[in-house]
């Protein structure tokens, strides 16, 4: 099951210590992310062929202390021409995500491609995008939205959500300037600040992580709602919105740090309804890659994601559908072993346990079965609901051999399916402990 990286798992800070510049369509390089004990110096040199270039990287990236540079920071690159004042540029895409152009066809959106007024963002099913615009503002786009490009220049960032959700890393504006998200008749002015807007299955929300919203409906004179840090509304479009605190960070349990799987689990927060899970390449959160929803108290990772470090984000939604404060760690996710198309495996643990993984897909539903006979007359563990590709089991009493198997469980009313697995599902077991269990959760 999941290891983590030794990082502790904390609440969510904003970091300040990026103000992307990027580069043009024509000179656009692939972001970085900083590793650790890489230095400025050893990145100039492998990005830019000379490590004397190390000023330049700093000064593009607002690198404060080069001797302080954190590992997960992402920095871009440039041949020297930044992004003209008031443009905007795409600077991340994971999946399918495409832009719209009245005259113009649809067109396939990629690092460094160019955006201006007039433009529609639109991301598919597990896809992501990042927006950068002059001054190191940043907007992510995450799966299933839509974003329209109202005004971009040197002074204006007006921006409409169609649907879906956007969240805006807004660095500090000046007085002359007005970076502005739209959502049906209301707007989301800032001065600088970390914050969320959602049109999700009917709610219209905003959610403030850090710094100050103002909301204002566009149409109407009445006084505005103030969001301030750690407070959220469902915006109304008649009658008044009531600011109201977010939910807590969930936090992940102990347990989980001590793993080598993919499933993640956490303590349940009071109050809350769902939860959503989201993984990155950078502490920032601009390179988004993964994201799950589901009631908790836990999320299994899919084997198609590629092994390696992430970020880590779990947050919480209360009664009212608002999205909680977030919390962050970075985490490692292992290769699968006896993934989707691999085979099964038994493992045996030291404290006498033993986990089985079969293959499938996380967050199907199978039903997992244990016995002492390959008939399986008399079941010693009989799981229905089981929706990871792994049990573990023990530790056991008898020692000898004992039987396994895993089956997809099918909709109701249909005969159910063979069995996922065929083989590997025996182990044997010398005698142990007095006690036996199962668990998916690895509670045992």
């Amino acid at each position: 099951m999941a290891t983590t990286h030794p990082t502790p798992f904390r609440p969510h800070r904003l970091l300040a210590c990026a103000a992307l510049l990027v580069a043009t369509a024509a000179g656009a390089q692939s972001p970085h992310v900083v590793k650790p004990g890489e230095t400025l110096w050893g990145i100039s040199g492998q990005q830019l062929d000379t490590p004397l270039r190390w000023p330049e990287v700093q000064q593009r990236n607002q690198v404060g202390e080069p001797r302080l540079l954190q590992p997960g920071t992402v920095l871009y690159f440039a041949d020297g021409r930044l992004v003209p004042e008031g443009a905007a540029v795409v600077t991340a895409v994971e999946g399918r995500a495409s832009r719209k152009r009245a005259g113009v066809p649809e067109q396939v959106l990629t690092p460094g491609l160019p955006i201006q007024a007039g433009d529609t963002l639109i991301t598919g099913t597990d896809a992501f995008v990042t927006l950068g615009v002059a001054g190191g503002s940043r907007v992510v786009l995450p799966s299933r939205s839509a974003l329209e490009v109202l005004a971009i220049d040197a002074n204006t960032v007006r921006l409409r959500l169609i649907e879906g959700r956007v969240e805006s890393q807004v660095h500090k504006q000046q007085p002359n300037q007005q970076f502005e998200i739209r959502a049906r008749s209301m707007g989301l002015g800032v001065r600088g600040t970390h914050f969320r807007v959602r049109d999700e299955d009917g709610v219209l929300t905003g959610e403030v992580i850090s710094g100050e919203v103002v909301v204002q409906r566009t149409a109407q004179s009445e006084p505005p709602l103030v969001l301030r840090e750690g407070r959220g509304a469902v915006l109304l479009e008649s009658g008044p919105s009531q600011a109201q605190g977010l939910l807590p960070a969930p936090q992940l349990v102990p347990e989980t740090t001590a793993r080598n799987d993919r499933t993640f689990r956490f303590t349940p927060v009071a109050g809350a309804q769902t939860y959503r899970l989201q993984l990155a390449r950078d502490e920032r959160f601009l390179l988004p890659v993964y994201e799950q929803r589901g009631p908790g108290p836990s999320f299994t990772v899919p084997a198609e994601l590629p092994s390696g470090l992430y970020q880590l984000r779990l947050t919480a939604f209360d009664a009212a559908r608002l999205e909680g404060l977030p919390g962050d760690g970075t985490v490692y996710l292992p290769t699968v072993e006896g993934g989707a198309g691999g085979q099964s495996t038994s493992t045996a643990l030291p404290d006498g346990r033993v986990e089985v993984r079969w293959p499938g897909i996380a967050g199907q539903r199978y039903t997992f079965e244990l016995a002492r006979s390959p008939d399986f007359a008399v079941l010693l563990v009989n799981e229905p609901a089981v929706y990871a590709t792994g049990m573990t089991v023990g530790p056991f009493a008898l020692g000898g051999r004992y039987h396994w198997r895993a089956r997809q469980s099918p909709p109701t009313g249909l005969r159910p399916q063979r069995p996922v697995s065929a083989e590997a599902s025996t182990f044997r077991r010398a005698e142990a402990g007095p006690r036996a269990c199962a668990s998916s959760s690895n509670a045992c």
